[in-house]
């Protein structure tokens, strides 16, 4: 059974061990073994990342002020914030259930933490990006055109870490 400790050091250690524990439970063996699971989960996983990067995006275009100029932005950025959120809760969902099935493979790899790291910066910048479309400004600053790109490149980064967890040998 895995029970946390004063490490001294010694973190890369204990999610090893954390790690090992997780492989081990009945929930990631019963993931392991049926072989049909961990394709299905993910497969839920990129749709629903696909869906959430297409959502981030006509946000983005409008926002940045090129495209579905017809829809007032702030009820545009509504719509597709709310799809952003719920993608979100199944990106989790999804996610969650991956590290289990896989621990070894996530929870130790670096470019797991800094898929993390770029979500909550995303996160963050969606939130931001929402805000800024409630006040239904005329046209879009150098700021919102900037940050519009730098939310798209997050999510593009998201992407390719995510992609990328498999082809990195963690420690």
């Amino acid at each position: 059974m895995y029970s946390p400790r004063a490490s001294g050091g010694n973190d890369i250690v204990d999610l090893h061990q954390f790690s090992d524990w997780l492989s081990s439970t009945a929930f990631s063996q019963r993931i392991q073994v049926t072989p049909w699971v961990i394709p299905a989960i993910q497969t839920a996983h990129i749709i629903s990342l696909a869906l959430l990067f297409a959502a981030a995006l006509m946000l983005a275009l409008r926002i940045a002020g090129r495209g579905l100029a017809t829809e007032p932005l702030h009820l545009l950025a509504a719509r597709f914030t709310r799809a952003i959120w719920i993608l979100l809760v199944l990106l989790l969902i999804s996610g969650l259930l991956l590290i289990t099935a896989e621990p070894g493979r996530t929870i130790t790899n670096p470019v797991f933490y800094a898929k993390m790291i770029m979500l909550v910066v995303a996160i963050a910048v969606t939130l931001w990006l929402s805000a800024v479309a409630k006040r239904q400004f005329e046209r879009p600053s150098g700021l919102h055109v900037f940050t519009a790109g730098a939310s798209m490149l997050l999510w593009a980064g998201i992407m390719f870490a995510g992609r990328f967890i498999a082809y990195f040998e963690s420690n």
